[in-house]
């Protein structure tokens, strides 16, 4: 009976130190685009990936523009960039990235977030994108050309900041507002200026199954707190290595309201996207203005097709466009995805007094997406720079972003 009794304790204990193993979380580091190294009970999940995008130029301007701009061909790393993101505890994320294309380590990203709040949704505090534009919002890595297009002028970038955001109906429609000061790269300030941004967007059509279809509308409004500082808006031609072709600077100016309008439209290998924005400007009344409120404005739309019939992934989640992945990928037989894309695009900075110049850009872009995590790019851009003359840019970009 001792024995028995024995035995049986014995296997008892063996049972729940075993149940004990097996329920104990275990780690896998893996390849996902990207280093992934995650916990099995989903409470922990780090990335690590970068991006390296190497362009070179060739521009030509015709005599009348080279009379007041000088332009040069060229080449440069135009981003070089390190980041980890990942889930801490469950509820907590957290994102640090890098860029070492000036050779010196600037800060990109570097923000905390606490996710799934009652009531609110998700809270973001540090350094990170304000919720403008649906062309800023998507990555670098996945636009569809070089360079984003002619809104960018107004479009509001990297700031340190706070931002509640979330989304609704099965992530269908999703809202983000944030109150940022206007620190740019530095990742300091001091003053009283600040920034107030928010963002609504939504899909009333998205079918992922099938051929894939979504539809998307988005709206933002900015308002900028100057503190009757000076003001500037500056633009080149879709190319990081061209000058700055138009320049707008206020003396003084009280705030800046800027709103955009976004459309994307998706259906199998063919898309288009297209954004309006306006801004309008008051100056201070000490300011050189004779006019209390000038209004500026720029839009852009593209279309593009693949033509080995892969399409533009959507994140809902993010309510922007993501990385492409080939059907097949160069080699064994594969010849990667291959897109095809052309952008009309305008800004004009000439109201009343305060004048600051108008230009329209055509592009026309090739995309080879060898595998997932390798694009080369090539853009061409015809530059009209309003009654200065116009430039012919050619452009290439070597990439690999994971």
């Amino acid at each position: 009976m001792k024995r028995s009794l024995s035995l049986f304790f014995t296997l008892l204990i063996s049972i729940l130190l075993a149940g004990q193993e097996e329920e104990k979380p275990t780690w896998e580091a893996k390849w996902d685009q990207g280093v992934q190294v995650n916990r099995s009970d989903g409470k922990f999940k780090i990335k690590f990936g970068g991006r390296v995008q190497f362009d070179v130029m060739n521009i030509y301007q015709n005599p009348s523009l080279s009379e007041d701009f000088e332009a040069q061909n060229g080449a440069e790393f135009r981003r070089i960039r390190l980041f980890s993101s990942g889930t801490l505890y469950g509820n907590i994320k957290y994102k640090l990235q890098f860029d070492f294309s000036t050779g010196d380590a600037g800060v990109k990203d570097a923000y905390i977030e606490v996710v799934k709040i009652p009531g609110i949704g998700n809270f973001r505090a540090g350094h990170f994108k304000q919720p403008f534009g649906l062309e800023m919002q998507t990555s670098s890595k996945y636009a569809t050309f070089m360079e984003r297009g002619l809104t960018n002028a107004f479009t509001p970038e990297r700031d340190l900041g706070f931002m509640i955001y979330n989304k609704h109906f099965n992530k269908r429609f999703a809202w983000f507002a944030g109150y940022f000061f206007p620190t740019g790269n530095v990742g300091k300030y001091l003053g009283d200026q600040y920034r107030l941004t928010a963002r609504v967007s939504g899909q009333p059509l998205y079918k992922p199954d099938g051929r894939f279809t979504v539809l998307h509308l988005g709206i933002a409004y900015e308002d900028q707190f100057q503190h009757n500082l000076e003001f500037s808006y500056s633009q080149r031609p879709e190319t990081h290595l061209a000058p700055k072709y138009v320049k707008l600077k206020v003396d003084a100016v009280k705030r800046a309201d800027v709103f955009a309008g976004e459309l994307a439209f998706v259906s199998g290998p063919f898309s288009i996207q297209g954004e309006y924005m306006t801004s309008r400007v008051a100056p201070s009344d000490t300011s050189i203005a004779e006019h209390s409120i000038y209004n500026y404005s720029a839009l852009y739309g593209l279309f593009s097709w693949f033509i080995t019939g892969e399409h533009r992934n959507y994140s809902q989640g993010k309510a922007c466009f993501g990385r492409i992945t080939p059907k097949k990928n160069l080699g064994k037989g594969g010849a990667g995805a291959w897109e095809l894309a052309i952008r009309f695009s305008h800004i004009d900075l000439n109201d009343k007094d305060m004048n600051g110049g108008a230009m329209t850009d055509f592009t026309f872009g090739v995309n080879w997406y060898l595998n997932p995590a390798t694009r080369f790019s090539f853009n061409y851009i015809y530059s009209d720079v309003l009654e200065s003359g116009s430039a012919n840019i050619a452009m290439v970009r070597f990439q690999v972003a994971f």
